[in-house]
């Protein structure tokens, strides 16, 4: 079954995340959505933070996860019911730390994406998966889904592909993303961020780098534009103020968006570059 995980921690903003999915699972087809929640404790948890330290409680405990299980019902029946019943939707409970416990769901039941909350730089709901976000991206065998907090499910019409030419050739997973008939319609943005300003005089390594990238897409809308900004990051801020961007493909490589983002602090990769959604392809 075409398969959603979305692991949650009933935070403003992955409630958010589960809203995004809603939509994106009944305009792409998806059967089945995972809801995961991990009850992992540290040694910490179980301290009160007081003058005496008194260990928590098992009954505080055991009534937490009572009422865990009872907003993963919740969550259940709004997606059913979101959705008119087309969708099967399954609650999954772990005891084991939260990037074990996907990796676990993923072997097992081979999610196409997980979908996941963030929060970005001016907004904070404290999510746990939000600032968990960098390490589940990294470790996840299938391509990830960013949802920013807040923002609002929309046909994707301009993708955007932040593409480093040293590195073309990650252009071809792309096809491995089988682009849906959703986007038939839809353009390609391949954005390259060139301080250098190598593309007002190209030469022939630059020629030849652009027809690679037309070869590669040549079964897409595409077009090929420039950013002279000396900062990656900022360069595709910048392009997403001045075009209507729905989504951001990030390709894997050592040059690929996902290494500006993990090279950078969270707060000012991550949660600076939520105001639409990341797509991480593997």
């Amino acid at each position: 079954m075409k398969t959603l995980l979305i692991p949650v921690d009933f935070s403003t903003t992955s409630d958010n995340a589960v809203d995004f999915a809603i939509e994106w699972s009944k305009d792409y087809g998806y059967e089945r959505i995972i809801l995961l929640k991990t009850f992992y404790d540290t040694v910490f948890d179980h301290i009160v933070v007081s003058a005496e330290y008194a260990p928590v409680s098992p009954h505080y405990m055991a009534r937490e996860r009572e009422e865990a299980t009872l907003q993963m019902d919740s969550l259940s029946r709004h997606i059913i019911g979101k959705t008119d019943n087309s969708l099967q939707v399954v609650s999954m409970v772990s005891e084991a730390p939260l990037l074990r416990a996907i990796l676990e769901v993923v072997r097992e039941e081979s999610p196409e994406m997980i979908v996941l909350g963030s929060d970005n730089f001016k907004y904070s709901s404290g999510s746990f998966i939000a600032g968990n976000l960098i390490a589940i991206a990294k470790a996840s065998p299938v391509r990830v889904l960013i949802v920013p907090a807040a923002y609002t499910y929309q046909p994707v019409k301009n993708i955007l592909v932040p593409c480093d030419y040293k590195t073309l050739d990650s252009l071809h997973k792309l096809e491995n993303l089988r682009i849906p008939p959703q986007w038939n319609d839809s353009k390609l943005l391949v954005l390259n961020v060139d301080a250098k300003e190598r593309y007002l005089n190209p030469d022939d390594q630059l020629i030849a780098a652009e027809e690679h990238v037309h070869e590669r897409l040549r079964e897409y809308q595409h077009e090929i534009c420039y950013s002279s900004d000396k900062n990656t990051i900022n360069g595709i801020l910048s392009f997403t103020e001045k075009h209507r961007i729905q989504l951001i493909i990030s390709l894997p490589g050592k040059h690929s968006f996902l290494y500006y983002l993990t090279h950078k602090s969270i707060s000012d990769a991550i949660c600076r570059n939520a105001r639409e959604p990341v797509m991480i392809l593997k």
